[in-house]
């Protein structure tokens, strides 16, 4: 459909005839007020007002067959359509997943086996250290992945990185090859991957605190109690479920219980409405670029005074990029989706921690 460029790094050259064809794919969907090739690009000025998200939809999978995608934008007061050629997208090399998998499995489970309080097995202790941590890590990441295939978008499988004790893991990531195509897609890609983490993070925590090892004497480490914490532990007192610790003694974490803690801290920091992090897409999405910076420099200023400096100096750099945002950025969100960024707002409340010394 298009004619290839003698260069194979310029994008291939858009004929007279496709670009009649474009124009009908384009019209069908909208009204145009003007068309033209633009840098050997076909621009399109929408008339105003006019529905722009299904028809937007509709182009976008009309024009797949010819390798082009169509970019939705407001320059200035006019709405611009631009149908560019579809970047190619890299296979990935799953091999690389599955080392990083099974090198994480490694230190997750030498960090569980070396926290294990001496009245479990250190071996036990890994191991279910191991399973919970790759659990909502893998869930939170999966959430991600299952919904970009869903919305059409590329994404590679996730890869966990593997990290020294105390955690074992320095998290997960999923790769994105291509962009969202409109706000709803942008939002939800960001925000299943933190809800179904919460999830079994939450669930983590409920078993765990219920594995809580009295101990004696009194450790020299001890760690922050998160909201959803305070919570599990008076419904577990009013149920008398909660182990009690022995005189002038305390109660010492389970290595399954340390993972659901760490879950509830990967999803606090990932709501931030920062930068590429969850939460900046859910911003993104919602408020649009420039109140998203606003946001990020509160959330670099939140993550000093919480002490987390290497993520305040990461969160930071990446707040230096712009971003991409979705193809359709025109389109706005759903209601319905404003009113689970409030539900989101709770889940990071839950994670925060109001005390700062509770269990060891």
């Amino acid at each position: 459909m298009t004619k290839e460029s003698a260069n194979p790094s310029e994008p291939p050259a858009i004929l007279q005839s496709d670009f009649e064809q474009i124009t009908r794919i384009v019209s069908a969907q909208f009204q145009i007020d003007d068309s033209f090739l633009e840098h050997g690009i076909p621009t399109y000025y929408l008339k105003q007002p006019q529905e722009t998200k299904e028809p937007f939809l509709k182009v976008l999978k009309d024009l797949e067959p010819m390798k082009l995608i169509p970019i939705l934008r407001k320059e200035e007061s006019r709405i611009v359509l631009r149908a560019i050629p579809k970047p190619p997208v890299k296979p990935s090399n799953t091999l690389i997943n599955w080392i990083l998998l099974l090198a994480t499995v490694g230190t997750t489970f030498i960090t569980g086996y070396m926290m294990s309080p001496e009245a479990i097995n250190p071996y036990v202790g890994g191991a279910s250290f191991t399973v919970a941590m790759l659990a909502v890590l893998g869930t939170h990441e999966m959430g991600h992945k299952i919904t970009a295939y869903k919305k059409g978008v590329d994404a590679t499988m996730p890869y966990f990185i593997p990290g020294p004790p105390p955690f074992g893991t320095f998290g997960a990531v999923i790769m994105q090859k291509s962009l969202p195509p409109n706000k709803d897609s942008l939002f939800d890609i960001g925000a299943d991957g933190p809800i179904a983490g919460f999830i079994i993070a939450a669930i983590v925590s409920f078993a765990g605190l219920l594995m809580l090892v009295p101990s004696p004497t009194v450790p020299a480490t001890t760690i922050g109690e998160p909201v959803l914490w305070i919570l599990i532990r008076r419904a577990l007192e009013g149920l008398n479920l909660l182990p009690q610790p022995p005189l002038n003694g305390m109660l010492l974490v389970h290595p399954f219980a340390f993972a659901g803690w760490v879950g509830l801290v990967v999803a606090m920091l990932n709501l931030l409405p920062a930068a590429m992090l969850d939460g900046g897409h859910v911003a993104r999405s919602i408020l649009g670029e420039k109140p998203r910076l606003v946001l990020s420099a509160l959330s670099v200023i939140f993550l000093f005074i919480e002490g987390f400096y290497p993520m305040a100096f990461l969160v930071l750099l990446m707040s230096m990029y712009k971003h991409p945002g979705p193809l359709d950025d025109v389109s706005s969100l759903s209601k319905g989706r404003k009113l689970i960024a409030i539900g989101l707002i709770a889940i990071f409340v839950m994670c925060i921690f109001p005390t700062l010394q509770v269990f060891g």
